[in-house]
């Protein structure tokens, strides 16, 4: 059947701050008329597709995956309202939420928080009839359920790719006497220690160490989501704390607009950040969720199985960095990124290369063998390289290569404190 998309790819606009939202309420541009309800066969006419988002359209992941939805469309020929969007869900309302798309003729049903998918599965066992695909989940082979599918990308190869960038821009301050190699730290703001986070933080510091060995990494984790005002906090943290550089796994641009504020170069992520600090994005790292988004959509037209667990990355497109920043790029980063992405798309490239990473001093392929907190990662490493999310979709990384530590020391209460003793002094001598 021939294909067709109703929706111009324009200025994305405020969904609504509670319930359900179509697809009409994100892009009003469409005049398509309402459909009266769904056809027996699943076709392009009469599917229906819903989403389950934690975060309403303030969030960047919001953004990100409402950018994949409309990507998705154009691939797969549906209109806006054949997409149903409900946001600001927790895991208290999620199953009511989830029973909302179901009565409201979704056919197959994307849960895009991994704390949902212990209702998710509940709804798979109750709706047979109903595709759920659960991001970054781990219980869809367990659950035995044919309607029951766990997906998420290879989000730390981006974040590696990034990393190369990002330490030849490191290399370039250290020759132009902008930083010291003692001083030679980059903050990392995350929004909580997950292996999620951690799979990323360290392929980015590892990817930083491929051009330049003399940095190390700070992390400062928020423990709190789409929080403007924490994510800025964290990143007023690592400020004063000395890094000379920031990367970014949270779901706002706080941290952008501290380093803007700071002339501190800064990697991004979800979105593009360069209007955010139009000097100090260097790019960032970002998943496309439209590759899964169409392939499943696909597989319900057509009639198919969808992947119990599936994981895409550099080789079908499914990361990627936005674009590059040329106010702030050091000469050769195009090129060298180039080559980096190429061997990330061929497998060549190995992110996690044991021969370039230690834990407290050891070698991982001899700790999988001899210490019984790292031989759970036994299946996961083999001919010299830890293969993250090789077994399952959802990362398992609970470990900081050496180079990397977390902080949660109070930098900014200690600043106020000698601001107060300086007053003190001043006062005393007059």
């Amino acid at each position: 059947m021939k294909r067709y998309i109703a929706i111009l790819l324009s200025v994305l606009l405020m969904v609504q701050a509670c319930g359900c939202s179509t697809a009409r309420d994100l892009f009003p541009e469409n005049t398509e008329s309402q459909q009266d309800g769904q056809t027996t066969a699943i076709d392009e006419e009469g599917l229906k597709v819903g989403f389950l988002f934690p975060s309403n359209n303030d969030a960047t992941d919001t953004t990100s995956h409402v950018e994949g939805i409309r990507k998705m469309q154009v691939e797969t020929g549906l209109s806006d309202t054949q997409i149903i969007i409900k946001k600001n869900v927790t895991k208290e309302n999620c199953s009511a939420g989830i029973d909302e798309l179901v009565e409201k003729g979704c056919n197959i049903i994307f849960a895009c928080d991994k704390t949902f998918e212990t209702e998710v599965v509940d709804a798979a066992s109750r709706y047979p009839e109903v595709q759920f695909c659960q991001e970054d989940g781990k219980k869809a082979k367990k659950s035995e359920l044919d309607n029951m599918h766990n997906f998420y990308v290879r989000l730390y190869e981006a974040y590696y790719a990034a990393g190369v960038a990002a330490g030849m821009k490191l290399n370039d301050m250290l020759n132009r006497g902008k930083i010291s190699s003692s001083n030679c730290v980059i903050g990392f703001v995350a929004n909580e220690e997950s292996p999620e986070n951690i799979s990323c933080l360290n392929a980015f510091y590892l990817g930083v160490g491929q051009v330049c060995s003399q940095a190390s990494m700070m992390v400062r984790y928020v423990d709190s989501k789409g929080v403007y005002d924490d994510d800025g906090e964290a990143a007023k943290q690592l400020v004063e704390a000395g890094v000379g550089m920031m990367c970014t796994h949270v779901y706002t641009t706080a941290v952008a607009a501290v380093c803007a504020e700071n002339d501190i170069p800064v990697v991004g992520n979800e979105v593009n950040i360069i209007n955010a600090a139009p000097k100090e994005a260097i790019t960032s790292a970002v998943a496309d969720w439209s590759v899964y988004y169409t392939y499943a959509v696909d597989c319900v037209l057509n009639g198919e199985a969808i992947d119990v667990d599936w994981c895409g990355g550099y080789d079908d497109g499914a990361v990627i960095l936005t674009q590059l920043n040329d106010a702030i790029l050091v000469d050769g980063t195009v090129e060298k990124l180039q080559e980096i992405e190429k061997n990330l798309r061929n497998g060549k490239e190995k992110v996690f290369d044991t021969e370039k990473m230690t834990i407290d001093g050891d070698n991982l392929e001899e700790l999988v063998g001899t210490d019984k907190d790292y031989k759970k990662y036994k299946n996961l490493v083999s001919n010299g390289e830890f293969k993250e999310s090789s077994k399952r979709s959802a990362p398992t990384m609970e470990f900081l290569v050496d180079g990397v530590e977390v902080s949660t020391y109070d930098y900014l209460e200690e600043d106020e404190e000698e601001s107060s003793e300086s007053t003190t002094e001043t006062d005393d001598e007059e």
